[in-house]
C-alpha cells in the first residue's frame, strides 16, 4: 500500500527533528557525566580552601569587608558561613552552584547565540562546551568561575539585544547578572563594562548622525544603576582592605608562553598539534560571523581585548601563568568555542552527505577529548583532579609541577599497602592543602586506593608552628572548636577514628617530615602516633618519614 504523499513528507520532516533532539540528549548526557565523574571522591585542594579558612576565622562583617591575601569569593564565603551556622556545610552544598552553572551552560549558552548560529552550529557548540576540560574543571571547582561564565556571558548578550531590540526585562537581567558576577569575581565586570563603553560609543554616534539622544540617556541610566549597585558591594571591602589589592598587583606579566598555553587551555589540548589545528576553524568561524554580523564579532573582540589590556595593566600575581589569565578573562572562552563550531561546519560544508558531515564534526569533538587531559585525569582513580598539578598546564610533562613529582620514589609502605588483600582505604595525616607541597596525589596514582584526609585538630596540634592560627588549628585543618557545623566528605577527625570502630579496613599514615624543602612545617604528629599506639598497638610499618597503622574493619 502506498503511503500518502502528505504523510510521507511529514515523516521525513519529523525524523531529522527527532534525530536533532536525540543528539542534544547525548550531548547533555556527556556533559553531565564528565562533570560528575568521580565527583563524590574529590578532595578539597589548593584555592578551594580559601573560603573554608576565612569562614572559620571570621564573622559575616569581616567576610564582607575583606578581600583576603588568599582570594576568596565574598558572596560564596558568606553563603558557606550561613550554611555552617544553620543547616550545616557539606562538600555537596559547596559544589552545588558551580555544578549547576556548569551543566546549565551547555544548553543555555548556545541558546543565547541563537540569533547568530543555526541549529547544527548550536549543537556542535554545545558539544564543545560539554567536553571542554576547562569548563568541566570550573564546574567541579569550589570557586566562582563557573557561575561567572554563565552570568557574564548572558549579561553581555542581553545588553546587545536590549540595545537593538528593547525590552525592559533585558535591561533588568543585564544589571542583575552583571552585579552578581562582579560580586562573585570583581574582574568579571571588565566584560560588561567594556560592553557599556561599546554602546556608549554607538549612542554618541547615533546622537551625532541622527540626533537621537533617547537611547543614550536610557543607556546612561542603566549604567548608573548597574555601576552604582556594583560599587555598593565592591567598594566597602576594597576600601577596608586595600592592602590586599596592593600586595597582589604589579606582580605578574603576560608573556608569549602565557598566550600560547592559554590558547591550549581554552580548547583543552595538551601540548600537541590539536592546539595549532584549532586556529583554522576559529579563523574560518570568524570569517563566517563577519559575513553574518560583523559588528557582533567586533563587539566580542573589543570586550576581550579591553579585558586582557586592563588585566595586563593591573599585573596581578602569577599572571604569567596561562591558567590565571584564562580564569580572569574566562567569559570570552565560550565565544572562541562558538567560533570553532561555526568554522568547522563551514569547512565541511562541501561534503554532500549530511551523515558524513555529522561524523566529521563528531570526530573533531572526539579528537579534542583524546588529545586533551581528560583521559589521563579520569582514566584511573584520582581524587585530586581540581589540583593545580592537573589544571596548570594540560601538558603534564611541560608543567612546572612535573619536576616536583618526577622522579618520585614511592615509600616502601605504599607498595605494601597496594598489595594488601581485600578492600582498603588510606587516611593521610599530616598533609598540606597546597598540592605542590604534598605528593600524596602522586602516591594515589601508584596505589589506586581511596583516600581520606585525617584531621589532627584536637589530638596533636601545636600552635607554635608556622601556619597555625592563635586558637591552635592550622591551614588545611577543620577547626573542631569553631562552633560551626562543617562536615566535609573525605575528611575525618583522628579522634573519631580512635573512638569508633571503622566500617572498613583502613591504613592510617602519619607523615613526620615535610615532603619538600619549600613545604610548610608539618605539625608534630608524635602525640597522635602515641594515641594510636595505645589504642591499636604497634604500627604496621614505620620509617624515618612515616608511620602506618593497619586497622581492620568491624565487619
Amino acid at each position: 500500500m502506498t503511503r500518502p504523499a502528505g504523510r510521507q513528507a511529514l515523516s521525513e520532516a519529523v525524523r531529522p527533528k527527532k534525530t536533532h533532539w536525540v543528539l542534544w540528549a547525548v550531548v547533555l548526557a556527556v556533559a553531565v557525566a564528565l562533570r560528575f565523574w568521580q565527583i563524590s571522591g574529590q578532595i578539597l585542594i589548593d584555592d578551594e580552601w580559601h573560603a573554608v579558612h576565612k569562614l572559620m576565622m571570621s564573622g559575616y562583617k569581616d567576610i564582607f569587608l575583606s578581600l583576603g591575601h588568599a582570594d576568596y569569593s565574598i558572596p560564596l564565603t558568606l553563603l558557606f558561613r550561613w550554611l555552617a551556622d544553620s543547616v550545616g556545610l557539606t562538600v555537596w552544598k559547596m559544589r552545588f552552584l558551580p555544578l549547576l552553572a556548569g551543566v546549565l551552560a551547555v544548553p543555555l549558552l548556545p541558546r543565547l547565540l541563537g540569533r547568530w548560529l543555526d541549529g547544527r552550529e548550536r549543537l556542535l557548540f554545545a558539544a564543545l562546551l560539554a567536553v571542554s576540560p576547562l569548563l568541566i574543571h570550573f564546574s567541579r571547582y569550589v570557586r566562582p568561575y563557573s557561575p561567572v561564565i554563565l552570568l557574564g556571558f548572558a549579561a553581555v548578550i542581553l545588553l546587545w539585544h536590549w540595545w537593538h531590540g528593547g525590552g525592559h526585562w533585558r535591561a533588568v537581567l543585564f544589571s542583575l547578572f552583571t552585579i552578581m558576577a562582579a560580586w562573585l569575581h570583581p574582574l568579571s565586570a571588565l566584560f560588561p563594562g567594556a560592553a557599556l563603553v561599546w554602546f556608549f560609543a554607538a549612542g554618541l554616534l547615533g546622537w551625532r548622525n541622527r540626533g537621537q539622544i533617547a537611547p543614550l540617556v536610557r543607556l546612561w541610566l542603566l549604567a548608573v544603576v548597574t555601576v552604582g549597585l556594583s560599587c555598593a558591594l565592591l567598594l566597602p571591602p576594597i576600601l577596608a582592605d586595600s592592602a590586599s589589592l596592593a600586595v597582589k598587583s604589579g606582580m605578574g606579566r603576560i608573556e608569549w608562553s602565557t598566550v600560547a598555553q592559554g590558547w591550549e587551555l581554552i580548547f583543552g589540548t595538551a601540548g600537541n598539534f590539536m592546539g595549532v589545528f584549532m586556529l583554522l576553524p576559529v579563523v574560518a568561524g570568524a570569517v563566517v560571523l563577519w559575513r553574518r554580523d560583523r559588528l557582533f564579532l567586533l563587539y566580542w573582540l573589543w570586550m576581550t581585548a579591553f579585558a586582557v589590556a586592563v588585566i595586563a595593566l593591573l599585573a596581578p600575581e602569577w599572571l604569567q601563568n596561562a591558567l590565571v589569565l584564562v580564569r580572569y578573562a574566562v567569559i570570552a572562552q565560550p565565544f572562541f568555542l562558538a567560533l570553532a563550531a561555526l568554522g568547522v561546519l563551514a569547512l565541511i560544508r562541501s561534503v554532500r552527505l549530511a551523515v558524513a558531515r555529522g561524523l566529521l564534526a563528531a570526530g573533531l569533538v572526539t579528537a579534542l577529548f583524546f588529545a586533551g587531559p581528560l583521559p589521563g585525569m579520569y582514566g584511573e582513580l584520582n581524587q585530586f583532579t581540581n589540583g593545580l598539578r592537573y589544571q596548570f598546564d594540560y601538558d603534564f610533562v611541560r608543567s612546572p609541577f612535573h619536576p616536583l613529582y618526577n622522579p618520585l620514589p614511592v615509600p616502601e609502605p605504599y607498595e605494601d599497602m597496594k598489595e594488601a588483600p581485600g578492600h582498603w582505604q588510606i587516611i593521610e595525616t599530616g598533609w598540606h592543602f597546597e598540592i605542590n607541597m604534598t605528593p600524596i596525589s602522586e602516591y594515589q596514582r601508584f596505589h589506586q586506593l581511596p583516600i581520606k584526609i585525617g584531621m589532627i585538630s584536637g589530638l596533636c596540634t601545636d600552635e607554635r608552628l608556622e601556619g597555625h592560627q592563635p586558637d591552635g588549628w592550622t591551614w588545611g585543618e577543620l577547626n573542631p572548636d569553631s562552633g560551626l557545623d562543617i562536615a566535609l566528605k573525605n575528611f575525618v577527625f583522628l579522634t573519631d577514628v580512635l573512638a569508633e570502630p571503622p566500617a572498613g579496613n583502613r591504613f592510617v599514615v602519619f607523615h613526620r617530615r615535610p615532603f619538600y624543602d619549600w613545604s610548610r612545617t608539618l605539625p608534630d604528629v608524635q602525640p597522635c602516633i602515641d594515641a594510636f599506639r595505645d589504642r591499636f598497638g604497634e604500627p604496621w610499618r614505620s620509617t624515618d618519614d612515616l608511620v602506618v597503622f593497619r586497622i581492620l574493619g568491624a565487619g
